[in-house]
Order: C-alpha cells, then structure tokens, then sequence
C-alpha cells in the first residue's frame, strides 16, 4: 500500500508519494507551482530511463527531504520524458538538466554545479538564505580493523561481518 500526500497550491493539487519529498510537475500544473507561486524552485527534468538521473534520484530526494520543512523553497521534478513539451519549452538538451526558477519569472537559470547534495544545498542557501535541515544520523557502529586491532573482533565468541576493501578501488567499496 502506497501512501500519498496531495499539496494543494494556488488551487491546484501536486501529488508527492509518502515516499518522496519532490514534487511532481506536469504541464497542468507547472506554470501555477513554479512560475507563479512566489516560490523558488529547483527543478529536475530527468527521464526514468536515463543512469544519470538514476544516480540523481536518492541526493534529489535528500535535497527535497531536507528543504520539506521550508514554506520559501520548493525542490519538484518533470518527466521531460513523458511530457516532451515542457523539455522543449525550457530548452531541455539532455538528461538530468536543472534548472532555477525564482518563483516570479518565466526564465529559469541552468543549474551547472555538482550533483552532490552539498553543492545542490549550498546552491539553494546562497539563491534564498534558507539553509537545509540535515536529518539525524546515528554514529556509524564500523570499526576499521588494521593488522594490530584484527584480532582483537576476529576470532571471538561473537559474529562479525568483515568487508576487505581498498583505498585505490574505484568501485566504492
């Protein structure tokens, strides 16, 4: 069962599932939500099929999550996919393209800095002076074993989970 929450702006209703923070933008709603909300916007234009926007997707909905509880910045995104028109109206040439809206303007500004949620956050306090709220996240129980301290977890009357990885792998191990 899928819970969702509808958000209803300027007499229109914005679907988010209770699973997303970003709002769903379509053509019926967009120019109400983004242009003439009085809201700045970040907008994603993604297609589901793009990896890029795959790896995109949990920072975005990070970004939305921790910008949910300001009433002066809204994070939202558009299958520009799906709805091939609003691409095309804002000069969409590839997947995932972001872009600014000041919440009174019809002329988005090309969003080109990282894609990490640091860079896209620092992105939004330096456009509005509203500063992200970083949920909480417990201290890591993971102990970095070395040739010394291996022994002293390894080996006991206690199950352990070792992952051997290396600094120079570029997998993320």
């Amino acid at each position: 069962m899928v819970l969702i929450r509808s958000y209803v702006l300027a007499g229109l209703v914005a679907v988010a599932s209770a699973q997303s923070a970003v709002l769903d933008l379509i053509p019926k709603n967009f120019d109400d939500l983004v242009l003439k909300s009085g809201k700045p916007t970040l907008v994603e234009f993604f297609a589901p099929w793009c990896g890029h926007c795959k790896n995109l997707a949990p920072v975005y909905e990070d970004l939305a999550q921790a910008f949910q509880s300001s009433k002066d910045v809204q994070i939202a995104k558009v299958d520009a996919d799906a709805e091939k028109d609003l691409g095309k109206r804002f000069s969409v040439q590839g997947f995932p393209t972001l872009k600014w809206f000041d919440g009174t303007s019809d002329t988005p500004i090309d969003y080109d800095g990282g894609r990490d949620f640091d860079s896209l956050a620092n992105f939004i306090t330096e456009k509005t002076g509203v500063k992200p709220k970083k949920k909480w996240v417990p201290p890591s129980n993971v102990q970095m074993l070395h040739d010394h301290s291996f022994s002293e977890f390894v080996g006991k009357d206690k199950d352990v989970f070792v992952a051997f990885t290396a600094p120079w792998c570029g997998r993320k191990c």
